[in-house]
């Protein structure tokens, strides 16, 4: 770590800690007799709490390979082959190699990053309950995250390259370092309420809402999460609120059910026990999006050779909403949903760059292409979905390691860009292909002649759906103490109609398809000591028949550097998790497994140790293995196989 981030790790930690510190005082003043705090609360309760936490992943993995300095053809020399284009025969167009054009290419003055952590932050937290009368209380949670950086990816050093960098948001793609926390959409600077966020900070508020319960109703106003689903990793009835992954990712400990991971929104929510047995919960929010991370930074998904024009600032005053029913019968439970939404996830597809940098004169393809466009290239470039910059693919054998590993067909994606954004794609001498050797050709003929690499810019929108979803849960009555006693089952499952994915080949019209998912549940207390508290013990099983569980379309499954994808009808899942509290809960041990039969796994082994009350120290180990049956774009888990890591928490609560 060098001087000026050691620095800003102790001004952060010191304000963080003079926060907590003060908070403390606040609350113990609150609770005192004649105190400034007491006469000014007069007879209002308050309660203040919280922790500040150092958090550490030891990287015993790779590099993430969908960033720039973890690229896996960084340091490689790669052989680029181009065709003979035919304008006019598109069966003809590219089907003809030309070796007197070939050449070899390598990712130019981008370097293969080295570092021992994944993720290194200082975070502190203060939450505050305010008792206003006896039916009402404002509830707040602040949370304040500062991360000092990494071996990271600078922009600016590719300067040298065609004028570096040029097309996206100025702070996500052409900074000196990455931007790990601001989510910056087009148009918008401040795109979640209650939020403050810079290149290495993030202050907000998860919660800040209004708590009214007067006889059955409970009703709250404010910036809150609502979790309507608890089980770990799968998201059935969890449809309220996007994911926040700039942080960690999906990586935290299992067993804490997206608790730290849920977007808060501006929401109205209202519960009513209509009787004893039957409850009904219904919510309206202002529409937020699920957050990525973003390029270049330690868990970003998306590869880091494409612009992403987000353009939630046109969704930005939409509202989702829903109702469930809860019933208890005896040992029989039932629930029902209706949820009409803003997929939080959003949908992607190419776009114009609005670059305008033409192509470079110093090789022939580049030359014959601009001068067939009147000395104007960067004009027609900048209406198709590519800009010519460093940063970006440099072969065709790179397109498509990369599009099998998001789960995209490369020769769907190719043509999907050409006929789209016709005719500014045809001037550029680009036409359809029919097969991956034409596909081949064509691409490394445009890479050549781009002198170097292309940029892909893609935009993500965001389309309003309906989710229908049902559970029943029974729990078991045996002999006391025996293994099926008190065993909680769980079924549920979710329908939307028509719901909108991101096609394969990121063409104009996203594809449609009836999604369902079902999960089976199965949990248990089972107490095999009188000297150690009872084993937790949860099993999970799921079903997916459109998407995988990052919600990809599984058409996209199956693809290679060599082929294309040939799609799975269906996705599955299973989990297996345990959690044991040892006498006096000074240490618990815990361990979750979640299983994809196609050929991953992730397995999650961790402790908790707390030597005093105020201290709590936490390790988890995540091992990931996404090539256990062949191709390991035909799973899940090789998306997150880079990250095998040690997580360090320990963390001072008061």
């Amino acid at each position: 770590m060098d001087g000026s981030k050691a620095g800003r790790w102790l001004k952060t930690g010191l304000a963080t800690a003079a926060m907590l510190v003060a908070s403390g005082t606040a609350s113990a003043q609150a609770e005192g007799d004649g105190s400034f705090f007491d006469g000014f609360l007069g007879g209002v309760d308050v309660s203040i709490g919280g922790f500040i936490r150092v958090e550490n992943a030891f990287q015993t993995g790779d590099e993430n390979p969908f960033n720039q300095t973890g690229n896996i053809y960084n340091n490689q020399t790669v052989a680029r082959l181009p065709g003979v284009p035919v304008p006019g025969s598109p069966a003809l167009s590219f089907a003809v190699p030309n070796p007197l054009l070939a050449d070899t290419t390598q990712r130019t003055g981008i370097e293969t990053s080295n570092n021992w952590s994944n993720y290194h932050i200082l975070r502190g937290e203060v939450e505050t309950g305010i008792r206003l009368s006896n039916d009402l209380s404002l509830i707040g949670r602040m949370r304040a995250i500062y991360d000092p950086g990494y071996d990271d990816f600078n922009a600016n050093s590719v300067d040298f390259d065609r004028g570096g960098i040029t097309g996206g948001d100025r702070k996500l793609y052409r900074g000196n370092s990455p931007n790990y926390f601001e989510f910056r959409p087009e148009g918008k600077r401040h795109a979640n309420p209650l939020e403050l966020a810079g290149e290495n900070y993030l202050v907000y508020l998860p919660s800040l809402f209004f708590d009214y319960n007067r006889g059955p109703l409970n009703l709250r106003v404010g910036n809150q999460q609502i979790a309507w689903g608890q089980a770990l990793f799968f998201r059935v009835f969890d449809v309220a609120n996007g994911l926040d992954l700039r942080r960690h990712s999906v990586l935290d400990y299992a067993q804490e059910e997206y608790a730290d991971k849920r977007v808060p929104q501006l929401s109205i929510r209202a519960g009513y026990q209509i009787t004893d047995e039957i409850l009904a919960d219904a919510y309206v929010a202002k529409f937020q999006p699920t957050i990525f991370g973003n390029p270049n930074t330690q868990y970003n998904i998306i590869p880091a050779q494409f612009t992403v024009q987000d353009r939630y600032g046109d969704f930005d005053d939409k509202f989702s909403y829903g109702l469930r029913l809860k019933a208890n019968y005896g040992q029989w439970g039932f629930q029902g949903m209706a949820v009409r939404r803003y997929n939080p996830d959003g949908v992607f597809r190419w776009t114009k760059s609005n670059v305008d940098k033409d192509l470079p004169t110093n090789n022939p393809l580049g030359l014959t292409v601009h001068t067939l466009n009147g000395f104007e290239s960067g004009q027609t470039l900048a209406n198709t979905p590519f800009e010519a910059s460093p940063g970006g693919v440099y072969s065709a054998e790179e397109w498509f390691e990369y599009a099998a590993m998001v789960r995209l067909d490369g020769v769907a994606g190719l043509n999907a860009a050409i006929n789209d954004f016709a005719p500014a794609t045809t001037n550029l001498l680009a036409s359809e292909v029919n097969t991956f050797d034409q596909a081949h050709n064509q691409l490394d003929t445009f890479f050549i002649a781009s002198g170097g690499s292309l940029r892909g810019h893609i935009e993500r929108k965001y389309f309003q759906e309906t989710v229908l979803g049902l559970g029943v849960s029974y729990v078991v009555e045996a002999e006391p103490g025996s293994p099926l006693d008190q065993l909680i089952i769980n079924l549920e499952t979710s329908y939307t109609p028509d719901r909108v994915f991101t096609g394969i080949d990121l063409g104009q019209n996203f594809e449609n398809h009836d999604a369902s998912v079902t999960a089976l549940v199965m949990e248990k207390y089972q107490r095999f000591s009188q000297s150690f508290p009872a084993t937790y013990f949860v099993f999970q099983a799921m079903h997916r028949n459109a998407d995988d569980l990052f919600g990809r379309s599984l058409r996209g499954y199956g693809g290679s550097r060599t082929s294309t994808p040939d799609g799975v009808g269906s996705a599955n899942y299973v989990v297996l998790a345990a959690q044991q509290p040892f006498p006096n809960d000074i240490y618990r041990a815990a361990f979750a497994v979640l299983y994809d039969p196609r050929g991953s796994i992730l397995v999650q082994p961790g402790v908790k140790w707390k030597p005093r009350g105020s201290i709590t120290v936490e390790a988890f180990y995540s091992y990931i293995n996404g090539d256990l049956n062949g191709n390991p774009n035909d799973t899940l888990l090789s998306t997150a196989s880079f990250a095998d890591e040690l997580t360090l928490r320990v963390a001072y609560q008061f």
